[in-house]
């Protein structure tokens, strides 16, 4: 089952009983967190969501439209929502709030996993490709007043893509910012589908040459 068809059922099931901001915030939660994992991790994205009335209240029921949902053909579920959940997430970000759910990281230092996820995305793309979606990053970084370290270290980087970028001490909020205007212009380049699976490689080749830190912090 690959990540936009679960990404569909969630969907699905959700719309029904959540709306407006709060449905494209438990979207999120779910794209950031939990899209990788397995179908069994869909009562901790539920419990992610508690603070979400609609959902707290009616928890188990909506965990078994979940199961059941992902068992579904294509043809019976919505229409996949990347779009509207990118939307909602550069929104967000403009306003400093991307992935509420995921308390702030005692790490101080990212430089070397940061870059390994990043050199891992953009190796594995076309040149050309790599070149567009590092200048579409670089821009929405300069558009979002990033933190001017990182915005720096990644313009450097991209230069010399097999180096580590210089970001000690660099939030990893802000981290999280550059990966998603990256995720953001593999959805716009790539399609969804490619996007979901190069950065959950990179995320995945990543973990296994760290013990720590928990490289997932970054989603």
């Amino acid at each position: 089952m690959n990540i936009e068809h679960k990404r569909r059922a969630v969907f699905t099931v959700l719309s029904e009983v959540v709306e407006g901001a709060e449905l494209w915030q438990a979207m999120w939660c779910w794209q950031q967190q939990f899209s990788h994992k397995s179908q069994f991790e869909l009562n901790g994205f539920l419990s992610a969501c508690n603070h979400i009335q609609a959902i707290a209240g009616n928890r188990a029921n909506l965990y078994r439209r979940l199961i059941s949902c992902m068992m579904l053909e294509e043809k019976e579920l919505k229409a996949d929502p990347i779009v509207d959940m990118q939307n909602y997430a550069e929104e967000l970000t403009e306003l400093e709030l991307l992935n509420p759910f995921v308390e702030a990281t005692a790490v101080s230092d990212w430089s070397a996993a940061f870059s390994t996820v990043a050199r891992d995305i953009f190796t594995s793309l076309r040149s050309d490709t790599a070149r567009s979606i590092g200048k579409y990053a670089q821009e929405q970084a300069e558009r979002h007043s990033l933190d001017a370290r990182l915005a720096y270290a990644f313009t450097l980087w991209k230069e010399s893509p097999q180096g580590v970028m210089d970001i000690a001490d660099v939030e990893s909020a802000a981290l999280r910012k550059l990966l998603n205007y990256i995720y953001i212009g593999l959805c716009e380049r790539l399609g969804p589908v490619e996007a979901d699976r190069i950065l959950s490689h990179a995320i995945k080749h990543t973990q296994a040459q760290y013990s720590e830190p928990d490289v997932s912090q970054l989603l």
